[in-house]
Parts: C-alpha cells; structure tokens; sequence
C-alpha cells in the first residue's frame, strides 16, 4: 500500500530539510514525495537537489493557490493514499507511515491524529487532540487537523479535489465533505505532526477574519448551521492553547 506525501513549498530554505529528513527516516518506506514548488528563489532548490534521489516529482505551481498546488499534487501521485507534509512542519516520530498504513490494511478510508503547534524556539503553544469522530460533531465545529489527515486517493475521484474558490478553509471543506460519507474513519491516538506556529489562517487578523467568512460559507454549503459552526469551532481552538 503506497503513500503518496504532498510538500507545497515557496522560499522553504529554513525548515523544508527537516521535513524531508523526517519523512525519509520513516520506518514504512512504500511511499513517495511529491514536491510542488511555487518558484522558490532561495536556496529551498539547492535542498531539492541535494535530496533528489527521495523526490518522486518536483511540479511547478501554476500560481493559482494554495489548493490548486494541491490538486496538482493529488493528481500526480501514484499512492493509493494521500497525505500532506508542509515545508515548515515535520513527522512526530519514524514511525508514524507504518502505523498509518496499518491502519488502512485493517480497512480504512480514512485515517488521522493529532497534531501539536511549537513556536519557533521549540516551544509548545498547541495541541489539538483531535478525539474519536462522531459525524453530529460536525455540526459543533470539530474537525481533524488538516495534517494529520490521510485519505484513499480515490475519495478525491469520487468525491471531488480540494475547492480552488477557497483561499483558506478548502480544507476544511474536503474534511466536512469527506467526513459526512458512510466511510470507514480511523483515529490513531498520537501526534501525527509537529507544526510550526504561522500558517496562512492564522498569519494575520486579516487572514482570520477571511477564514471564518469562509468556514462559514464551508459550513452553509455541507448543510450545516454556519454560525453555530464557526462559533464552536473558535472555541475549540482556545481550549487547545497550552501557553
């Protein structure tokens, strides 16, 4: 059972090593690593090279977003699961793909975990425990964290690729469409990922506001409560603040 990790990187020089190393030392090695570069100017393509013998496919992003350069990914990938590893986060331990792909062997479609957000001198700022899944939760703002979740490659064929009208919460709309099938959900009770503090919806007030317009306009469009959604979802957030 293959899988297939997606890395989206821009100007990555500082932490994209990192990634790449913890998913080189997984101890499950049927997987493959798609990078999907938006024009990196920096030295991010010095690192590509110097691991390039790790790297299945290095595409070029089409400049259209974040979700586009996702969808460009899914669609390369040969893996009969997808994940995603961002430039600036890295696996939680090595054998992290092994447990996951355990999993899948016992039947799931989908599988995912928790995550913790470290600041950039390595301090602990939160953690998201994501919980068993129960879809009324969906009606309260759960939702996994978007990296520690992994899918048979087929739900995007099935049930569409990420939204490319979305700035920001396109994740969270694959995960409420997603989550809503008669599907076979695995949680794995660890953390996943390690992320670093500064993601594109959390970046700036702006950012915030753009994305709550948007879980809102997410959750109306799944059949959900919007209001209601975004509010529990915010409240989620803060109860994971460990600082």
């Amino acid at each position: 059972m293959k899988i297939s990790v997606i890395t989206l990187t821009k100007n990555n020089c500082t932490t994209l090593e990192r990634a790449m190393v913890s998913l080189i030392d997984q101890t499950y090695k049927n997987y493959e690593h798609i990078i999907v570069d938006a024009h990196s100017n920096d030295c991010t393509l010095d690192i590509l090279d110097k691991y390039q013998k790790y790297i299945s496919v290095v595409l070029h992003d089409k400049g259209e977003g974040i979700y586009s350069a996702l969808n460009l990914g899914i669609q390369a990938a040969s893996g009969d699961i997808i994940g995603i590893l961002h430039a600036d986060d890295f696996f939680a331990n090595k054998s992290i793909l092994e447990r996951i792909a355990g999993l899948f062997k016992q039947g799931a479609d989908i599988v995912y975990g928790d995550v913790i957000y470290v600041l950039p001198n390595g301090r602990l700022w939160r953690y998201w425990k994501a919980g068993d899944f129960k879809k009324s939760k969906l009606s309260y703002g759960w939702m996994p964290p978007h990296t520690s979740v992994f899918v048979k490659k087929k739900l995007f064929e099935q049930y569409g690729y990420y939204r490319e009208d979305m700035r920001i919460a396109s994740d969270y709309d694959m995960i409420l469409r997603f989550f809503s099938k008669k599907l076979q959900i695995k949680y794995l009770p660890e953390i996943i990922v390690v992320m670093t503090v500064g993601g594109e919806s959390n970046r700036n007030l702006k950012n915030i506001l753009i994305k709550m317009k948007e879980d809102r306009r997410v959750a109306i469009d799944n059949g959900y409560n919007g209001l209601k959604v975004v509010l529990f979802k915010n409240l989620r957030k803060i109860r994971q603040i460990v600082i």
